[in-house]
């Protein structure tokens, strides 16, 4: 269980008063819905009572409707943790959630051997054979601030070709007609921008730190591939061509995408939380 202490900034009813705060909606729907999840001076409240200025709210989170995970001994890397959240290093080759084809094998698993049962909150995800940072929610509370919050989140990957400068990606992606996984830029896609800048050139490829303005699905592998550039060593947007021998001898297997930093408020410490990270593909 987790208590979350809240000033009231003014005189008003306890939503008024955490809507005010950037508390999501779904949250005050479920402080709605539920009784004894909220007090005020230690007093059990319902969310549509009054408090007066500087009153103590405090919520009460605790999970009810938790699920026996599988744990899964599978070694991970927990760059960060506190009572609200962790972050993850994540490898390449583990999927983030489970699927048929990796079912038992995934993230989840993984956290469920640390933590025990638990309720699997990940705010952002990665395709299985992408590497790098991942945020994981352990409380609703959290869940939702960092689900409307700005993330500031960069990425590492090496392209095909020679590229020069930076500049801006803006084409709309769609499900590619006739596959479940595979998209493409189409004019019925929904928005999407990619920053790119380039880092530095190599031999036949080259290293770009990318920028998402939007989260659509496959959004880099998508766009790069879309401008001439597709990601080295990524099968389903190069061609076929899921391997690669770098220049330093290194042989990749997999696409060379990493997520290499985050920048965010914690959602309840409220200081600014900023991690990076470096792949396994560059020296």
């Amino acid at each position: 269980m987790r208590l979350i202490n809240i000033n009231a900034i003014f005189d008003g009813t306890i939503e008024e008063n955490l809507r005010e705060q950037n508390y999501s909606s779904s949250l005050c729907v479920r402080l709605r819905k539920k009784m004894g999840l909220i007090q005020v001076n230690g007093e059990p409240k319902k969310i549509v009572d009054k408090v007066q200025k500087n009153d103590i709210i405090t919520i009460v989170l605790q999970d009810c409707d938790i699920k026996h995970v599988a744990p899964k001994n599978i070694p991970i890397k927990i760059v960060y943790e506190d009572e609200d959240l962790a972050i993850i290093d994540k490898q390449a080759g583990l999927a983030v959630i489970n699927t048929r084809r990796h079912f038992g094998e995934s993230l989840e698993n993984a956290l469920a051997n640390i933590w025990g049962d638990f309720v699997y909150r990940p705010v952002n995800r990665l395709d299985k054979d992408t590497s790098g940072l991942m945020i994981i929610a352990k409380n609703q509370l959290a869940h939702s601030i960092l689900n409307e919050a700005h993330i500031e989140k960069k990425y590492l990957a090496l392209v095909e070709g020679k590229l020069l400068g930076e500049g801006d990606i803006i084409a709309p992606i769609d499900r590619e007609e006739g596959t479940i996984i595979k998209r493409c830029v189409k004019d019925s896609g929904k928005y999407a921008e990619t920053h790119y800048k380039v880092i530095k050139n190599y031999s036949t490829y080259t290293l770009v730190e990318l920028t998402l303005k939007t989260g659509r699905t496959h959004q880099i592998r998508v766009h790069m591939a879309h401008i001439g550039h597709p990601l080295v060593a990524d099968g389903l947007y190069n061609g076929g061509k899921n391997e690669a021998i770098l220049d330093n001898g290194y042989v990749i297997k997999r696409q060379a995408l990493h997520a290499s930093s985050l920048r965010f408020e914690h959602p309840i410490l409220k200081k600014v939380i900023e991690l990076s990270s470096k792949p396994d593909f560059i020296d």
